[in-house]
């Protein structure tokens, strides 16, 4: 009689400890953090995205990451979202440049693999998909499309379009031979610098524009 007693009393206890066991591994596995960038907010996101943590908030846009996929929000002055898009597989860059969100994405390495598009968030306007955006200024954006530089109005091309083709120098023979384009002179011109030669020798040249 005592041999059955004690032997039940072993079986609750062997049950007791194992439970105790199993608990302790399971809290110590909920408090392991997730891999994340540690620039990300802790705070929940309301879109219904799991887990998601916030890496960008502003008053026009939420740029958000869970399980390694981006998300993207863009609001209207009345903080209602106007677009939104995602799972992406790599961060886009979103910012505010003169009252327009910009949003741009690169499918690849460079300027060439990369497209975007504006909002005017005053206007309740978006512009046209854009390809290989280098700068922006007053309205005004600056675009190269193979060898050539394209300056245009960022919604309407009927208000302003401007194509640069003629160059002093010859390109250099690689893919992307113009390597950057910036608004300069309080947006009369522009300087385009590029490669040319076998040897890649920058050159950097002004524009008026027109």
């Amino acid at each position: 009689m005592n041999k059955v007693i004690l032997m039940i009393c072993i079986c609750f206890l062997t049950q007791f400890v194992l439970s105790a066991c199993a608990t302790s591994s399971d809290s110590q596995n909920q408090s392991l953090p997730n891999e994340e960038p540690s620039s990300f907010s802790q705070r929940a996101l309301t879109e219904g995205i799991d887990n998601a943590r916030i890496i960008e908030e502003t008053e026009f846009f939420k740029l958000v990451w869970s399980d390694y996929l981006f998300y993207y929000y863009i609001y209207d002055n009345n903080h209602t979202v106007v677009k939104s898009e995602g799972p992406l597989s790599r961060q886009p860059r979103i910012s505010i440049v003169d009252d327009l969100v910009k949003f741009t994405l690169q499918s690849g390495t460079g300027l060439g693999t990369q497209w975007g598009y504006f909002y005017d968030t005053k206007r309740d306007v978006f512009s046209e998909i854009l390809y290989c955006i280098h700068d922006q200024f007053n309205g005004k954006v600056a675009l190269v499309k193979s060898d050539k530089v394209i300056i245009r109005d960022i919604f309407s091309e009927s208000k302003y379009y401007q194509e640069i083709t003629t160059f002093n120098e010859p390109f250099s023979k690689m893919i992307d031979p113009i390597d950057s384009v910036s608004f300069i002179d309080d947006g009369e011109s522009i300087e385009v610098i590029y490669f040319t030669g076998d040897n890649y020798q920058e050159v950097t040249e002004i524009f008026k524009l027109d």
